[in-house]
């Protein structure tokens, strides 16, 4: 546990121990965690990243996310989600995106990164398309598996571990020192 988050009481293991971590978002995401677990028995949680062709950064990721979560929500997922935007040291901005689901209803990653390919295709289009795509985030040094299932009930927190180990991603400073304007988007809780 970092010296930060015990200064706040919070346990939330991070998969960057060795990077500077945001407390807002940490505490945000614990929150919409916490409350998706509240509303479901099951909480199915993954991880993707999203990433946009250089000249369409910020118009086109709005249009992505309410697309994407529109078509999640309408195939009956409940959807929730967190993002934080990033900038790579080539300049290249990206986005990681923890997404929240009832997990009653889905166990498995590959059927939302299809819908979320899908949605990114039309909404970049055609002739931007290849540059555009979807990372699965299914393969990381720290061996966490993509897509953890929750009951809400279950004694074992070890589960509930790897989920805040796997989206604490999004609440690492490095990367974010050059973004201009808001780097954490999120759903609202209930």
């Amino acid at each position: 546990m970092s010296n930060l988050l015990k200064e706040l009481n919070i346990f939330f293991p991070m998969q960057t121990l060795d990077k500077p971590m945001n407390k807002h978002i940490l505490i945000a995401l614990d929150n919409l965690l916490d409350d998706y677990i509240r509303h479901h028995s099951k909480t199915f949680v993954m991880r993707l990243d999203v990433h946009l062709p250089k000249e369409m950064q910020q118009d086109k990721i709005r249009d992505f996310n309410h697309r994407f979560i529109e078509k999640e929500k309408n195939a009956g997922y409940d959807p929730k989600y967190a993002m934080a935007r990033e900038v790579s040291r080539k300049g290249n901005t990206h986005y990681h995106m923890a997404l929240f689901l009832n997990g009653n209803k889905t166990k498995s990653i590959y059927r939302h990164i299809k819908n979320a390919e899908k949605v990114l295709r039309n909404v970049v289009g055609e002739e931007k398309k290849a540059e555009a795509w979807i990372e699965r985030c299914d393969k990381n040094k720290n061996k966490l598996k993509n897509g953890i299932l929750i009951r809400r009930n279950d004694p074992d927190r070890k589960k509930r571990e790897d989920v805040e180990r796997q989206i604490s991603y999004l609440a690492k400073t490095e990367q974010k020192e050059g973004v201009k304007g808001k780097t954490f988007f999120s759903s609202k809780t209930k």
